[in-house]
């Protein structure tokens, strides 16, 4: 019997010192300023979050794509420099689907147009375009395109052949989720961190990101929720909101379209909306025209946050996104004619949520390089903030327009402010809290730039809109959905920039495209190669083999 005892308790004190020494909280040993990048994995489903962390035990891997990607971006950025913005727009739109342009490749010369039709019949009617100009004006750089999209194809699989299939099957489809990519690259600390723990407690990580999952899809549906019922009680808001959401698809050319599900189903269930976009490649990068990582084009509904049902009927899907977020604060006319809805984001970051969020990160740097040229008190919600708002809108727009018109003699923005004070009496009081001297300092160069700065927004001389009531309700639901209508992931990763990247992406980054705003020139004539050339191109026996590019079944926005 004692022996049976101390058998027990030994067994019992072997099995305590093991549960002593499992470590609680693997992702708390992540540093705290990674711990949004891990959020943005969390929020993939478990099939690609297992298949991030099997790629984080391999980080070698992911050094050497990184190295074919900047080499393959450089030699692609060459080729389509001297390409219009047109041009350039569609190529990138074409190069977004590998399969068809390994089968438009497959011709020496360009396709008839109606094979070309045939070919692309079950393709969107978007990208049959593109693909129809493409094919027209620039066969021959499709061709070297492609060319350089196999070469790095092959050089994939040249750096993953030695690795078990399991392995390499775990990379060829984290390719085709690039943002993740490029996160686990950029975040090399956390990537050999993550590999390690789950190295050694695999299950435990696992359910720990199980968990994260829950919560933060929990944290997005509520604030969600919050913002919906927000809108709803302030409808002078919402028509500031869809009037700036009009204005932003106009700026970037997005074609309305209307959802035409009856309109009593809406109101019996919940929708769900599931979409998949293709990403650009990551051998190629995202359009230098964005002024930071941008692997996916997604519609307008999308960056608005809401659509239009049937009726017209507003549906909220989600928080706007942080694109839309950036050029709403990066022009100033947008404070002069929607106060109230800039006044609503900025109370959403007073009283929302504490984690990061879209909002938050964009009004934070905003406050953060304009505090120095507002008064104290400014930020405060007294119930003057929209006038204080519209006026500071006012004043930046005339001060802009006084240095349009004077020139090299325009005034300091302090001066111009000195010189009609009278005209902005909520920004006067900031002349007398501190000596010019002192805060004639040059301002720090802003952290962000207009999302698409491809168009300049003029003052316009017409008052704002006023709001009207309209016969027009946002969609309620009888209860939170139980799932999100758009998996946010991706958006979470552009969130995850703002906060976390301080360095550049590149440390020899290729030169920066601007798309050419002349009249588009006459089509260069290209000479086809010489017999040196040909003889160093690939014969069609040896071309590097191509996998057949899927895209994973996704809901949401992936």
């Amino acid at each position: 019997m004692k022996t049976r005892l101390i058998v027990i308790a030994i067994v019992a004190g072997c099995s305590l010192l093991k549960l002593q020494a499992q470590p609680q909280g693997l992702l708390q040993q992540l540093p705290e300023e990674e711990q949004s990048a891990i959020e943005a994995i969390a929020l993939y489903p478990q099939e690609e979050r297992a298949a991030v962390l099997q790629a984080a035990m391999h980080p070698e891997i992911l050094v050497r794509m990184e190295n074919i990607r900047r080499s393959t971006e450089v030699a692609f950025q060459e080729r389509i420099a001297e390409l219009t913005e047109e041009g350039q727009e569609k190529v990138y739109s074409l190069i977004r689907y590998p399969d068809l342009l390994d089968s438009i490749c497959v011709r020496e010369e360009r396709w008839p147009s109606r094979e070309l039709s045939a070919l692309l019949a079950s393709y969107p009617e978007a990208i049959q375009k593109d693909a129809e100009y493409t094919n027209r004006k620039h066969f021959e750089l499709l061709k070297e395109v492609h060319f350089l999209y196999g070469e790095a194809e092959q050089a994939f699989e040249d750096v993953l052949w030695n690795y078990p299939e399991h392995v390499r099957a775990t990379y060829q489809g984290l390719a085709k989720l690039p943002e993740v990519v490029t996160t686990l690259a950029e975040h090399m600390n956390m990537t050999v961190l993550l590999g390690d723990i789950y190295r050694r407690h695999p299950a435990q990580l696992e359910h720990e990101l199980d968990s994260l999952n829950v919560v933060v899809a929990e944290q997005q549906a509520q604030e969600v929720n919050e913002w919906k019922q927000q809108l709803e009680e302030n409808p002078e808001v919402m028509y500031e909101y869809e009037q700036a959401a009009q204005e932003f698809a106009e700026a970037q050319g997005y074609e309305e379209e209307v959802y035409t599900e009856p309109l009593e189903e809406r109101y019996t269930q919940d929708i769900y909306v599931h979409h998949t976009w293709q990403p650009y490649p990551y051998w190629f990068g995202w359009p230098r025209w964005y002024t930071y990582e941008c692997w996916y084009p997604y519609p307008w509904w999308y960056h608005w946050g809401f659509y239009y049902g049937p009726r017209r009927v507003i549906v909220i899907v989600g928080m706007p996104s942080h694109s839309f977020v950036h050029w709403h604060f990066g022009h100033y006319r947008h404070f002069y004619y929607y106060p109230h809805f800039t006044n609503h984001i900025i109370s959403h970051y007073d009283n929302g949520p504490r984690y990061d969020t879209n909002i938050r990160t964009v009004v934070r740097s905003w406050e953060q390089q304009h505090r120095r040229e507002l008064p104290q008190g400014w930020f405060e919600e007294d119930g003057n903030r929209v006038n204080r708002i519209r006026e500071f809108g006012q004043f930046k727009m005339d001060y802009e327009e006084s240095v349009r018109t004077a020139g090299r003699q325009a005034p300091t923005q302090q001066t111009f402010l000195r010189e009609n004070a009278r005209k902005y009496p909520t920004l006067e009081p900031v002349l007398k809290e501190q000596p010019e001297a002192a805060r004639a300092q040059k301002q720090a160069r802003r952290d962000y730039e207009p999302y698409w700065p491809r168009k300049q927004y003029a003052p316009e001389k017409q008052e704002p809109r006023r709001y009207e009531p309209r016969d027009r309700v946002i969609e309620r639901r009888p209860q939170p959905p139980k799932r999100m209508e758009i998996d946010r992931a991706k958006e979470r990763h552009e969130n995850t920039w703002e906060r976390i990247k301080r360095e550049p992406r590149r440390e020899t980054p290729p030169q920066r495209i601007t798309p050419q705003r002349q009249p588009p020139k006459a089509p260069q004539q290209r000479t086809l190669p010489s017999q040196k050339q040909r003889k160093q191109l690939p014969q069609k026996g040896n071309a590097p083999a191509k996998k057949q590019q899927s895209v994973p079944k996704r809901s949401g926005n992936g």
